[in-house]
């Protein structure tokens, strides 16, 4: 899902992508995804296994190397964004903006 379809609907509901407030908040999210992909739970998952609530787990790394080779904050937190699941935007987005109604 892209940053566009995750708000779709809700006007003015996207991330700024140069706040360093959104892109920390990105980053711990991205961080506890990583952490639970390591987990005890994730060596259950068949290697690559595509669940429509979570990104492949190949597919959460190469885009947090790409987000960690950025020179770009900004672009760094976009690659990030696109490695987590939708519900965890949407919370994100809820965070930032309220409940959607």
């Amino acid at each position: 899902m892209s940053a566009h379809a995750a708000s779709v609907g809700h006007p003015g509901r996207c991330p700024h992508w140069s706040d360093p407030a959104h892109q920390a908040a990105i980053t711990a999210a991205y961080d506890s995804l990583c952490e639970a992909l390591t987990g005890p739970v994730a060596t259950l998952r068949l290697v690559g296994a595509r669940s429509a609530l979570t990104s492949p787990a190949h597919r959460v790394r190469e885009l947090g190397r790409l987000a960690r080779a950025s020179q770009l904050p900004a672009r760094a937190a976009l690659l990030r964004w696109g490695a987590l699941p939708p519900a965890v935007r949407h919370d994100l987005l809820d965070t930032w903006y309220g409940r959607a109604a």
